[in-house]
């Protein structure tokens, strides 16, 4: 296991590795989001993809969240589509420009055609992606070994669905794609699968701790196609980053049906999202570490209802190592912060007795 020895904080790490910990470990996806006041500080000056491309603007905000509500781990600050322009992609942030909010990617020339496919190039980090490595860099300068960095890309199915679709606007192109064109989908899936690798590769070379693959919409697929078109991709970037020596995660939302094969598809940790009991995912998925899976929805409420629906799933993870607790997909906006620092403190202060 790659671990450096100046962290003070290994509370995530041990948990990723099923080993005993003194207290829960705890981070929220979105964690670094409109929801914070500093945050939204900083989108007030730049436009998303400014703040992607600037190491000092990725460190301010991934750090921010340690510093105001004492988060066990960092996640970089970027976008799962932040390779795209490299590959040939016209990727563009239409909507939330200058501080009015996050508005869904648009890409210009999406992709549509096997010579589309075939045009893809796949990224070279040091050359084309400086920022995000530069970002790591200046993360952990910042955070100065209190937590563990995560690093994250997304999987090869989400990423193309946006590749496809032209943006946000469902997976109708894609699935499709992938009946009337298998030998074309699977050109596609190889092409993000290596992007994904060489990128997570090089983030964990500038000094991640960890790796999460977000394939959010993933769910979208019925076994045989999972199969088909998404596990042999998945398990490609799990052995990857298993050779690079840090934990994995992965993340999906849906995909509580399929529970047991993702847990054989070679990730240390496996995130779960609000709609199967914590306890359940973990008699189900016992060789892997789990994380989640508060709904976020939960915190755009009260404080107290927030804590009582976390102590909850804390209780019904039990007492065994090898549980973090996060939420089943990102902090939304307009959560109050202080029901995000309520929630944090109740589980740091929760006790198996």
């Amino acid at each position: 296991m790659r671990l450096p020895m100046d962290l003070q904080n290994t509370r995530f790490l041990d948990a990723c590795r099923r080993r005993p910990v003194d207290r829960l470990p705890v981070w929220m996806m979105r964690q670094a989001g409109r929801y914070q006041r500093s945050y939204r500080a900083v989108r007030g000056e730049v436009a998303f993809l400014e703040l992607c491309r600037s190491p000092e603007l990725i460190a301010k905000v991934t750090c921010a969240p340690i510093d105001e509500f004492g988060f066990d781990a960092a996640i970089l600050f970027s976008d799962i589509l932040v390779h795209l322009p490299a590959m040939g992609l016209q990727l563009s942030f239409e909507k939330g420009e200058k501080g009015k909010g996050d508005g869904g990617p648009k890409i210009a020339n999406p992709v549509r055609t096997r010579a589309d496919v075939d045009a893809l190039r796949v990224p070279s980090p040091e050359r084309d992606l400086p920022y995000v490595l530069d970002g790591v860099r200046a993360i952990n300068a910042g955070l100065a070994g209190r937590v563990p960095l995560i690093g994250f890309v997304g999987g090869p199915f989400t990423v193309a669905s946006y590749a496809v679709e032209g943006g946000s606007q469902g997976f109708t192109r894609l699935k499709t794609m992938l009946y009337a064109d298998p030998a074309g989908a699977h050109a596609l899936f190889e092409k993000l699968t290596q992007a994904a690798i060489v990128q997570i590769e090089a983030q964990i070379a500038a000094g991640c701790h960890a790796a999460q693959i977000f394939e959010s919409w993933l769910g979208e697929l019925d076994r045989e196609d999972l199969e088909a078109f998404a596990f042999p991709y998945l398990a490609r970037i799990a052995e990857a980053v298993r050779k690079a020596g840090v934990p994995s995660i992965f993340f999906g939302t849906g995909l509580s049906g399929h529970l047991e094969r993702i847990a054989q598809l070679g990730y240390d940790v496996v995130s779960v999202d609000w709609r199967i009991p914590i306890d359940e995912a973990r008699r189900r998925a016992p060789g892997v570490a789990v994380q989640g899976n508060l709904d976020s929805t939960v915190m755009l409420s009260t404080a107290e209802a927030s804590v009582r629906k976390a102590l909850a799933i804390c209780k019904a993870a039990g007492p065994a190592p090898g549980y973090i607790f996060n939420l089943g997909h990102g902090i939304q906006v307009g959560t109050p912060e202080e029901n995000v620092k309520a929630v944090v403190d109740a589980v740091h202060a929760f006790r198996w007795k």
